[in-house]
């Protein structure tokens, strides 16, 4: 559970409650395939998201993205069902 301070007092944040984190997307390659060995390289990543496969939001030229939702996005796209 997190907390948060104001003014003195600790604020209890709920934990169901996780806002989105932003990282960029070396970061979040990183985070949603942990093992080096069996990572896609990062042109592949960045090729996935020219082509749509995950949200991703820009500012200027940085170009950043939430871990969480890029690994749903990407379970919904590359999974195969058993039949």
């Amino acid at each position: 559970m997190q907390q948060c301070e104001t003014k003195g007092m600790v604020k209890q944040l709920s934990p169901t409650k996780q806002e989105p984190t932003l990282v960029g997307l070396k970061s979040a390659l990183a985070a949603v395939f942990p093992d080096e060995a069996t990572r896609p390289a990062f042109r592949t990543f960045s090729e996935w998201k020219a082509l749509g496969y995950f949200p991703h939001v820009k500012i200027g030229r940085r170009v950043f993205v939430d871990p969480v939702k890029v690994r749903e996005a990407l379970e919904s796209r590359f999974t195969i069902n058993a039949k």
